[in-house]
C-alpha cells in the first residue's frame, strides 16, 4: 500500500510554514490538498481551515509526514482523482479559490545504457 503524502499543489513540494504570516493565524482559507488513499488511489481534498492549522500542515508536508486533513479543518469537497470541473467551479464561486497552474515536470534525459550481448 502507498503511504499517503499530501501536497498542496499551489505551493509546490517545498512549502514552508514561514509562508504564513503570524498576523493572519486566525484568518480562514480554503486550500486544495492532493495525496493517495490507503489503496494507492489519487485523491483530492478542499479543506477550510485557519492559517494556524495551515502552518502546521505545511510543517507536516515539509517533513513528509502523513496526516488526516479533517483533523485540521472542515473538508468542503473531496474525491478520487483530480477535482472535476463542477467541483472546481463550486470552489471558485463559494470560496473564491483561484487555480494556480502546476509546473511542468523537469525535462529528463534517459542516461541508462543499453545492455550488450547478454550483460
Amino acid at each position: 500500500m502507498t503511504k499517503n503524502k499530501w501536497i498542496a499543489p499551489a505551493f509546490g513540494k517545498y512549502v514552508s510554514p514561514d509562508l504564513v504570516d503570524d498576523g493572519l493565524l486566525d484568518a480562514e482559507v480554503v486550500v486544495l490538498l492532493e495525496g493517495n488513499n490507503l489503496f494507492g488511489d489519487k485523491v483530492y481534498c478542499y479543506l477550510q481551515l485557519t492559517c494556524a492549522n495551515l502552518k502546521e500542515i505545511f510543517r507536516k508536508i515539509q517533513a513528509s509526514e502523513n496526516f488526516k486533513p479533517s483533523e485540521y479543518g472542515d473538508v468542503v469537497a473531496s474525491g478520487r482523482g483530480e477535482p472535476p470541473p463542477e467541483v472546481k467551479a463550486a470552489m471558485h464561486s463559494e470560496h473564491e479559490i483561484t487555480d494556480i497552474p502546476k509546473p511542468n515536470p523537469p525535462f529528463h534525459i534517459n542516461t541508462t545504457q543499453p545492455k550488450f550481448f547478454d550483460e
